[in-house]
């Protein structure tokens, strides 16, 4: 993996190295979370992992027709 300081300096080359704005007010904090997506996670990561996959949708009902009559 890239280390923080390459992963930001290829987020400003992007951008076209920009000097000011919200691009290089950000670059440090865009680049420690992508060094973070790839670090290695303990029990935490492994928690959220379990409840991704724990968590379903819940099932939609429909409606065909009408539950009253007028």
């Amino acid at each position: 993996m890239a280390t923080k300081n390459e992963i930001k300096k290829a987020i400003l080359e992007v951008a076209g190295n920009p000097e000011s704005g919200i691009v290089a007010q950000y670059a440090d904090r865009w680049a420690d979370a992508i060094v973070g997506l790839d670090a290695p996670e303990s029990n935490s990561g492994q928690k959220k992992a379990d409840k991704a996959t724990d968590e379903r949708p819940t099932p939609e009902t429909r409606v065909t027709k009408p539950s009253e009559t007028r």
